[in-house]
């Protein structure tokens, strides 16, 4: 999904743009408001600086000369939207000046009490769930502000945000802190611990033939041994982009020859690489699995990435145009006008029955997938219902510097359904564990292995 740095980056590409694209340069002296993510914009004579802002204070994420590397979607006097090369557009109002303390910082030291007022304030605004969660907010500000005001301590204040994080539980909300203040976990007693990559590893030797990989495994594919099945495992929504020749997929150096490439892109450049990555390894893949009757796609070890790059694979396995998804973000108004998102067909759509693996670890941008394939009649899901975690991470920081992000964005389904903390869930259930270590060691018996939704998968056939 769209991250925070590309967020910045979107603002430097739609200013560069307009005033290329507006002679009379109509951003000049402007300044303007965010909906639904906390954050403002002011624009002076060729250069912008961008703020994230909370009850509080007002800091600078970026700044700098404007450059042209986005397209508009539109500009008013008023109104003022962006597209940052994803399916949801950002939209300013525009304001006669900036608050106060962007312009005036306040340099005083924030209080333990301070911080955490700004903490829950921000989470009060601008987070998505507490429904879906089951959280009484406001109780939470009461239990908690009385043990606040008794710290004496950071490693204390770092203490209680953590207990709130863990009582939301949603995979999508982090806390930074320095590295002296997070609390040591006691090493439990050894256990035999699972890794992905072995087992897709053991899934390929055991299940496939004719196997194939791109950029360093990012997907594989073939076909289901003694059947005409085709299999396809997607393990992320990221690095689909063509930087590394196939000769080199392999070498231990993949990573760094990928990330210098990706690092010489544009930010926008790169997004359209990724969907260019993915409509040529897509080409391929048909042609060398496209005959099969039906096809196996395997979410099950995907943690997401971007929704764009997940919707664009998801494309070539439908047949006709529909609205698959809603999105709106929270304010502290309420939330903003939903955006809907029409998924088109690619052009060459493989034909066949579809069968989506998903469990416990698929999030985010895999969900989306999912979410999304669910109004498709030729597409079942077995497994398990996925994490649950939709929203873009929205990053905040605390007057103290400590960084920390939360879910501002709802993702719902063509009848306004939300899965958020639920999960999407499937016709064919597994059972599967929902820790992710007792999901992994759910592959092994002794020193043997089986995947019992590839074992059913063949017998149908």
């Amino acid at each position: 999904m769209i991250n925070f740095n590309f967020t910045i980056c979107v603002l430097l590409m739609a200013l560069g743009a307009s005033a290329q694209q507006n002679p009379e340069n109509q951003f000049k002296n402007t300044s303007w408001v965010q909906q639904g993510y906390g954050r403002c914009l002011k624009i002076e004579d060729s250069t912008y600086t961008y703020y994230n802002t909370n009850n509080m204070n007002c800091k600078a994420l970026a700044e700098g000369k404007m450059s042209g590397r986005f397209t508009i979607v539109s500009l008013d006097k008023n109104e003022l939207i962006l597209n940052p090369g994803g399916i949801v557009n950002y939209i300013f109002k525009r304001v006669d000046s900036l608050p106060p303390m962007c312009t005036h910082p306040d340099s005083a030291a924030a209080s333990y009490e301070e911080n955490f007022k700004v903490f829950w304030e921000t989470f009060n605004d601008n987070y998505a769930f507490f429904r879906e969660r089951n959280i009484n907010w406001k109780q939470v500000y009461e239990d908690y502000l009385p043990r606040v005001k008794k710290i004496s301590s950071e490693k204390e204040l770092a203490d209680i945000l953590r207990e709130i994080v863990k009582k939301i539980g949603d995979g999508h909300i982090r806390l930074e802190v320095p590295d002296e203040l997070k609390t040591k976990v006691a090493v439990a007693a050894p256990v035999i611990r699972r890794k992905k990559d072995d087992i897709v590893k053991a899934i390929q030797e055991r299940y496939l033939v004719d196997k194939h990989t791109y950029n360093n495994g990012v997907i594989n594919w073939g076909k289901l041994k003694s059947t005409k099945i085709g299999y396809l495992m997607i393990k992320d929504m990221n690095n689909f982009s063509a930087y590394v020749s196939p000769a080199d997929k392999y070498q231990p150096d993949f990573a760094k020859k990928y990330d210098q490439v990706k690092d010489s892109r544009l930010p926008l450049m790169q997004f359209e690489d990724e969907i260019n990555g993915v409509d040529q390894i897509m080409k391929k893949i048909l042609a060398d699995i496209g005959q099969s009757d039906s096809i196996v796609i395997d979410l099950r070890f995907n943690g997401g990435g971007l929704e764009t790059v997940a919707l664009r694979l998801l494309s070539y396995f439908v047949g006709e145009s529909k609205h698959v998804l809603s999105v709106e973000a929270r304010t502290d108004q309420g939330n903003t006008a939903k955006q809907k998102y029409i998924l088109q067909p690619a052009n060459s759509a493989y034909k066949g029955k579809v069968c989506i693996l998903l469990s416990g670890q698929t999030a985010s941008a895999a969900e989306i997938f999912a979410l999304a394939a669910q109004h498709y009649p030729n597409i079942r899901t077995m497994g398990t219902r996925t994490a649950g975690i939709f929203s873009e991470i929205l990053w905040k920081e605390l007057p103290n510097g400590w960084e920390f992000s939360l879910s501002n964005e709802i993702y719902t389904d063509s009848n306004g359904k939300t899965y958020e903390g639920t999960g999407v869930p499937v016709i064919n259930e597994l059972n599967y564990s929902r820790n992710r270590l007792d999901f992994y060691n759910s592959f092994y018996s002794g020193d043997g292995f089986t995947d019992k939704a590839m074992d059913q998968i063949r017998q149908v056939d």
